[in-house]
């Protein structure tokens, strides 16, 4: 078991009122704050990016035929909608949560990978078309964010204890020299956070679909962090003890306020898009906040609908190029539903079941051992 000293400071609320919040409230009345500013806010940012012309650029008809006719009634609408989740969700995180050194590295993460998003969105937005930042220069700016952030931490030692300790014993006997050990985290880790936001921004295609599930991740995430700052709990399952987690808990609910508010104007017919800063900095924030509590890989589960939506990009193009044939009618996975003839409706509420069930699913496997004692 990790034990980490990351003690928080008292929150903004409770400097102001004099009186101490249980968690519960925090989470709660955070959840709350980020939902109902993000529905204040929402309607008059909407109307400063149609006066900016921040529009949505699509794809022509030569490069995408069909699906161009699906979506021409989207044309004219607003992107980099992500402003209102980050501003709402910031709001409600300076008055609920402590700024202890997790919730400090997740925001240094979700914003750096924001402004990789909007600098893609501007690009795409000044030239006209679809093409903004390339994959290779995303990967190669993602690369630097992990980097950096290792560096943060290497200045940090509670919060560099937490992402280089690695508790398989097997790592450590097939990787003796520390210098590979550490070089593999690192990769890892990059892994991690570039897959899971390149992931969420490709499930952003349409209307309501990524950022439904994007809540829903921070759900399950804001549940894990609760219980990850109790010692007694963590023995007893599949969560490792973690001093000042509740704050990533506060921070989770926060953003999922956030994302829900923000979801009122993108479920079809869509008011406005939250663009690559939006899916591609909560899909780094996700990233990193599942890493600080040593739960990388429940992603896969409770993010099932990004890893399907990632691996029908990644089969379509290894056909193409192996086989010369394409398997789905077109990649990300949603635009092949879409023109076999199913609503985007349809195709949101399917994805969101599916995500319901392996949420349930890997919160009980996760809590099993705890469950079963009580």
């Amino acid at each position: 078991m990790l034990e980490l000293d990351i003690k928080p400071f008292d929150p903004l609320v409770s400097l102001l009122f004099g009186k101490q919040y249980s968690l519960y409230e925090r989470c709660m009345w955070g959840f709350v704050t980020a939902f109902v500013v993000a529905l204040i806010i929402g309607k008059s940012i909407i109307r400063t990016l149609l006066k900016h012309q921040v529009r949505q650029v699509f794809r022509t008809k030569q490069q995408v035929r069909d699906l161009a006719i699906l979506h021409d009634h989207k044309n004219g609408i607003p992107t980099m909608g992500g402003i209102i989740i980050a501003l709402a969700s910031f709001a409600a995180i300076a008055v609920w949560a402590s700024f202890n050194d997790l919730v400090i590295t997740s925001l240094l993460v979700y914003f750096l990978c924001s402004l990789l998003g909007a600098a893609d969105d501007i690009l795409k937005i000044i030239k006209g078309n679809s093409k903004g930042v390339t994959s290779r220069q995303k990967l190669c700016v993602q690369a630097l964010i992990t980097g950096f952030i290792f560096y943060v931490a290497s200045q940090n030692p509670p919060i560099n204890n937490l992402l280089t300790h690695v508790h398989w014993k097997w790592f450590y006997d097939y990787f003796v020299d520390p210098q590979i050990a550490m070089a593999v985290i690192v990769v890892f880790y990059f892994c991690v956070i570039a897959g899971t936001s390149n992931a969420v921004n490709l499930t952003d295609g349409i209307d309501g679909l990524a950022i439904v599930n994007i809540a829903l991740c921070f759900v399950s995430l804001a549940v894990c962090a609760f219980y990850s700052s109790n010692a007694s709990i963590t023995r007893e399952t599949m969560l490792s003890y973690i001093a000042g987690s509740t704050e990533l808990a506060v921070l989770c609910t926060c953003f999922a306020g956030g994302c829900f508010g923000f979801g009122i104007f993108n479920i079809h017919p869509a008011s406005v898009f939250m663009g690559d800063i939006g899916s591609i900095g909560l899909g780094g924030l996700l990233a990193i906040v599942a890493c600080l509590l040593r739960l990388p890989f429940i992603l896969l589960a409770v993010g099932i609908i990004f890893v399907i939506e990632a691996l029908s990009v990644i089969l379509q193009v290894t056909s193409k190029k192996v086989f010369k044939r394409k398997v789905f009618l077109m990649a990300p996975l949603h635009h092949h539903f879409e023109l076999k003839g199913f609503l985007e409706s349809e195709i949101v509420k399917a994805a969101f079941c599916l995500q319901v069930i392996c949420i349930l699913i890997t919160l009980f496997v996760v809590f099993y051992g705890y469950a079963g004692c009580h």
